[in-house]
């Protein structure tokens, strides 16, 4: 077997645009959504609301909003539900977003998730019992003023009701996440294709900035003879990782791995030897255990 150290590889097309999608780099690039269209149903809203850990992607902006409901006909009639909106948006390409967040007040905290289109119509959902699926699911259009306001239904069966959002601030950026600092045991062997019995190994240290589970790392994988290889990547809802590792001349591996129990890290990878003008496809498998 030889180490991979110096020799030039080439990121397989497909890849890279996949992996480039989910880190959120070049600034152009979106992660894989469902289509998002201002006539969209709300079982097709529900659906990207609910694909939130898919996007790679945290949160970027927040609006804070004074909310009041109340329901005007069904078994819940008169029914007010009012508080404090605060939600966190996250961009998904042609200026629409998805966002999560929550209303509270007295004895109140509700978490709601939506859509939010380019042309100001929303999609709210409010959990009000997710063990048992009970939402309200309201839709509105954004007014003079950033007001939004709506028809809802639920919880109950046949309950109806009109909802108003005023806005009180935002949108304000999102804080910075504060980094942690990550280091593995990294091993990697290339299992079929021309690199076959190719091995990367070394010490993987990364610092990970996350945000309710959504975010980027970024660090360097460390070989035995003290060579370095940039690598940068994404987090998606604590359970998948996706990483790039430069090898510099445009050469790159891709890699994404499923987080364990115990914290580690496995998966596959995918990429490409150029030899002479020629490329040919390669791939294997990668573990990256935790160090105390």
């Amino acid at each position: 077997m030889r180490n991979l150290g110096s020799g030039q590889w080439l990121l397989s097309a497909l890849a890279g645009v996949l992996l480039l999608a989910a880190c959120g780099s070049p600034s152009n690039s979106t992660p894989s959504t469902p289509p998002i269209s201002e006539s969209m149903s709300v079982e097709e809203a529900r659906f990207v609301s609910n694909d939130l850990e898919l996007q790679g992607r945290a949160p970027e902006q927040q609006v804070v909003f004074d909310f009041s409901g109340k329901v005007e006909e069904g078994p819940s009639k008169d029914t007010v539900l009012s508080g404090r909106l605060t939600l966190e948006l996250k961009p998904v390409g042609g200026g629409h977003f998805v966002f999560m967040g929550a209303l509270s007040g007295t004895n109140l905290n509700v978490p709601a998730k939506g859509v939010l289109t380019r042309g100001g119509r929303i999609y709210i959902f409010f959990e009000v019992d997710k063990a048992n699926n009970l939402l309200i699911i309201g839709t509105g259009k954004r007014e003079a003023g950033g007001v939004f306001k709506g028809p809802f239904i639920g919880p109950a069966a046949g309950d109806k009701g009109r909802w108003t959002a005023t806005p009180v601030s935002g949108p304000t950026p999102m804080p910075a996440p504060t980094p942690q600092k990550l280091a593995y045991t990294f091993s990697g062997l290339v299992e079929d294709g021309p690199a076959k019995g190719t091995k990367l190994e070394g010490r993987l240290n990364l610092e990970v900035r996350q945000k309710e589970g959504y975010g980027r790392l970024e660090g360097k994988l460390v070989l035995a003879d003290g060579g370095e290889i940039p690598v940068k990547g994404a987090l998606a809802g604590n359970k998948k990782v996706f990483v790039i590792f430069d090898l510099g001349r445009g050469s790159r591996i891709v890699g994404e791995g499923d987080i364990q129990a115990d914290k580690s890290i496995q998966g596959p990878f995918v990429l490409v030897q150029q030899d002479s003008g020629r490329t040919s496809l390669s791939r294997g498998s990668w573990t990256a255990k935790p160090i105390p």
